[in-house]
């Protein structure tokens, strides 16, 4: 059962009232680049080539609150696998070890055991200098879904622990009450808090944005999307309750970015997880059990050379592979990163081949296509016939690209040419 909001203080309400006059009140932040870091929980990870090869800096562990104590040396061997590899470690408290309300008891901490563990845990690890107050505070597994006030308690005491670190207030999931329970932090908030954080599962898994929005309508500062990722299959029971689809997990892995694209309030996304296991009851991994690739990777690896190209969201995300069902069609996908997925505009798809390394640069062009995305189907897919001959060179050549040329109508944007890898066909 949902506990009952509380009454408002005097200076409860004033800074609820407060928070929601910055919210409606500031003016429009300024565009800057969104920062993309990975979040998983093993040590195993982080060596892996094709981790290394995103060019990621930014890693988030979620640790008990009282890790300090209870699982010292796990935190310690995450730590060094993430700082050999160069990663900036972020750390989330959440419930202890084994406990998940939904089926066992559990206690949250009152605030003194909070900020002395707390307190320990900065003490034992001064490496990590930014922190989220509470995992997922709003999900039914937490022991503090219905205190959002106590949170607010435990974000005031992180603060004055480690006036150095960066501190996200409330994280929360984009399911529930999640809009009552942030204002009920805001209500109880001494002060109103510049950051925060949400997992927007359901925004892209099922092609919408009113979690992400309802959220920055609600908190004022900046958003931090600490968990956002293509599920593959969820599972409960033995049983599946969303079925699996790798597909699926792509094209969220492409909304995610769509979302964070013309929101420059939501200055850092981390992407959750790296590797699926076998019968997971969450898997979201970017490699499948087995170690191959998931097309959520190349999703991934794509929409973060989009970023770098600073191309904006007039410009879709763009990459070309061919058809394994026919192996004389090219398969061009464009992914719309405008906020309301309306997207369209047009492509000259060219192909450029060198016989030999070092040789000249020779250009054939494919086709040139036009294309419409619209809100509840943000991905076009083209499907383009490449002539045999053509194929022949792609085939034999040395070295091969697909250059895009997009001239973007809506969103209106300049023209952009974008270099994709491609294959040897068949």
């Amino acid at each position: 059962m949902s506990a009952v909001p509380r009454r408002c203080t005097t200076s409860g309400l004033l800074a609820m009232l407060l928070g929601a006059m910055l919210v409606l009140c500031a003016p429009t932040a300024p565009a800057r680049a969104l920062v993309v870091g990975m979040s998983d929980q093993q040590t195993d990870s982080w060596p892996d080539p094709r981790l290394r090869a995103l060019g990621l800096r930014h890693a988030r562990l979620i640790v008990p609150w009282d890790a300090a104590r209870s699982e010292p040396e796990r935190v310690q061997a995450w730590l060094d696998a993430v700082a050999a590899q160069g990663f900036t470690p972020h750390v989330a408290f959440q419930h202890r070890r084994g406990e998940d309300c939904r089926t066992t008891s559990c206690r949250a901490p009152s605030r003194s055991e909070y900020r002395d563990a707390v307190a320990a845990f900065l003490a034992r690890f001064p490496q990590v200098t930014t922190y989220t107050t509470w995992n997922e505070a709003n999900h039914r597994a937490q022991p503090v879904v219905n205190l959002p006030e106590r949170v607010a308690g435990y974000y005031e005491d992180l603060r004055e622990l480690c006036r150095k670190c960066t501190v996200v207030a409330g994280d929360v999931l984009d399911s529930g009450g999640y809009v009552t329970w942030l204002r009920r932090f805001l209500a109880a908030s001494d002060t109103a808090p510049r950051l925060w954080g949400l997992h927007n599962y359901g925004d892209v898994t099922y092609g919408r944005t009113t979690g992400t929005d309802r959220v920055l309508a609600t908190v004022p500062g900046s958003l931090w999307v600490e968990e956002t990722g293509g599920i593959v299959t969820l599972r409960s029971g033995g049983r599946e309750t969303l079925r699996t689809d790798e597909s699926r997990a792509r094209d969220a892995i492409d909304r995610a970015f769509a979302i964070a694209a013309d929101r420059p309030r939501i200055t850092r996304m981390y992407v959750y997880h790296w590797r699926g296991g076998f019968g997971d009851s969450f898997d979201a991994g970017l490699i499948r059990p087995d170690g191959s690739t998931r097309p959520s990777y190349g999703a991934l690896a794509g929409n973060l050379a989009e970023l770098r190209s600073r191309t904006g969201p007039a410009v879709p995300g763009t990459r070309g592979r061919w058809s394994k069902l026919r192996p004389a069609q090219l398969l061009l996908r464009l992914a719309c990163r405008s906020s309301d997925g309306v997207c369209s505009g047009r492509v000259r798809v060219t192909a450029a081949t060198r016989s030999r390394s070092g040789s000249r640069e020779h250009r054939k062009l494919i086709t040139t296509r036009t294309y419409t995305s619209r809100s509840t189907k943000r991905v076009v897919l083209l499907r383009i016939t490449v002539p045999a001959s053509l194929r022949r060179r792609v085939r034999n050549a040395a070295k091969r690209a697909l250059v895009v040329t997009v001239r973007p109508a809506k969103p209106r944007g300049s023209r952009k040419v974008l270099r994709r890898r491609l294959t040897r066909p068949r």
